[in-house]
């Protein structure tokens, strides 16, 4: 997106874990980057962890997108 980089991270598996977003949250701190925010893809419908940059997707609906 122009100038920014929008991370995707796939963690196909119904729970994620803190730990498991480490190298989205990584790939977001870094300035060099310009990342706005991060997208989790998970198995399920269930929020990834409490964090505002970071937004989980279930596999299923990203599918539907076009």
């Amino acid at each position: 997106m122009g100038e920014q980089r929008i991370p995707l991270e796939v963690k196909y598996r119904s729970r994620v874990t803190w730990d498991d977003t480490r190298g989205v949250r990584s790939f977001i701190e870094k300035s060099v980057y310009n990342a706005p925010f991060g997208i989790i893809v998970t198995e399920t419908d269930e929020q990834a962890p409490e964090d505002p940059r970071l937004v989980s997707i279930p596999l299923s609906t990203l599918l539907l997108l076009r």
